[in-house]
């Protein structure tokens, strides 16, 4: 009810149609703001692995690929084999074998038999993204995110004296520490790029951090800024833009230049903004930024407002923002949880279906969030992620 109230009253200020590039405030929030209903917008609008720029020495290093199959109960799997363990979403190989292979054991019991491993997906050329936000208490480590999601934002960077900014520099902090997620932050993130083949970005503003550039100074601090986490992270492979909130238009100008400054500085670094689905302002952010070769896709959200979790409204939705920036430029946000507004796991898989039947070059999917996919058993990397990447 609180986010609902939020929006409605966020949706009726000016009579404007609001930005929401933004964010809610807890774990169950989106990374964008509160969104507007299908019928509250109209009526307001009436009044490779991952694909990206390139490579560099910093990026993941690309595993060969390997023929894995999934994983199934009493099979007695020969040396060598490879398999994906649906339940945690990891990889096993066997290292040993019995007169039966490997005797039917279950790979996380049977340490003898079973060996972890990384396995790099062949072709997998869309996107798998995820949400992995800092606030919560005890997250998965990085490292040991379902394997199927190849790309991974970490939220949030925040503004230095809170929203729009002092400054314009940002702040990253790491998540909680119950299972080592912050001791082994910096190692795993590298683990992840070069090991695991993961993309890792860094999402920037959400949870009512929105930002402003009005001054060329404030730009360059902004970019000095996440330099400067880029080094502490031991590098990045993107940003992405979550810095709308409320009705604070985005200064288009000044981020067309700092993402054209970071594409320079870290050749392949990926920029990418998660969208209100319905929003005109978004919509014309989202096609200057792609027009001046600053951006690399919009990844409009699904979710977290009334309507927008309708396989019929993502797929009629999603064929507009393809046919403003190409469908190699959209990638579409899913949210499968409880609560409100938010997606089915066979709502998820109805959408992406009806959209990758309309534009099979679509760019790929995210889902917001990690965490919460895990403690669901992966709904979304598990049904959804399979039918992105076969």
């Amino acid at each position: 009810m609180k986010k609902l109230l939020k929006y409605l009253g966020m949706a009726a200020i000016g009579g404007a149609i609001l930005t929401a590039c933004g964010g809610g405030s807890s774990a169950g929030d989106a990374p964008g703001a509160a969104l507007a209903p299908p019928a509250a917008a109209a009526a307001l609008m009436q009044a490779g692995a991952i694909e990206g720029s390139g490579t560099d020495a910093g990026s993941s290093a690309a595993l060969a690929p390997c023929a894995a199959v999934t994983w199934q109960a009493g099979v007695n799997y020969p040396l060598g084999t490879v398999v994906l363990y649906a339940p945690n979403g990891l990889y096993y190989k066997v290292v040993q074998v019995a007169g039966n292979g490997s005797d039917g054991t279950t790979p996380t019991i049977s340490t003898w038999y079973w060996a972890q491993t990384t396995c790099a997906l062949p072709a997998a050329k869309k996107i798998v993204g995820g949400y992995y936000p800092n606030w919560t208490p005890s997250p998965i480590r990085i490292r040991d995110v379902n394997a199927r999601y190849n790309l991974i934002y970490l939220f949030h960077a925040v503004p230095v004296g809170g929203s729009p900014g002092s400054t314009g520099a940002v702040t990253f902090s790491a998540p909680g520490n119950g299972r080592g997620a912050a001791t082994n932050l910096k190692a795993d993130i590298q683990y992840a790029r070069t090991t695991q083949g993961r993309k890792i970005i860094l999402s920037v503003g959400g949870a009512g951090n929105g930002m402003s550039f009005p001054n060329r100074t404030k730009s360059q601090t902004f970019v000095n800024s996440i330099a400067a986490i880029h080094t502490q992270l031991g590098g990045i492979d993107g940003m992405d833009w979550n810095t709308f909130e409320a009705d604070q238009r985005p200064d288009t100008a000044e981020m067309i230049w700092i993402s054209q400054e970071l594409k320079k500085r870290y050749p392949g670094f990926i920029i990418s903004a998660p969208p209100a689905p319905w929003n005109a302002i978004d919509k014309e952010f989202c096609r200057a930024m792609v027009a001046a070769g600053a951006m690399d896709y919009a990844a409009p959200q699904y979710y977290d407002g009334p309507g927008l979790n309708d396989p019929a409204y993502v797929a009629d939705n999603v064929r507009q923002w393809v046919n403003l920036l190409g469908a190699n430029r959209v990638v579409v946000g899913f949210g499968i949880s409880n609560a409100a507004n938010y997606m089915s796991r066979e709502q998820a898989v109805s959408a992406w279906n009806q959209v990758k039947a309309n534009h099979p070059d679509i760019r790929g999917g995210f889902n917001w969030q990690i965490h919460t996919d895990e403690e669901q058993g992966w709904p979304f990397a598990n049904s959804v992620a399979p039918l992105i990447n076969p």
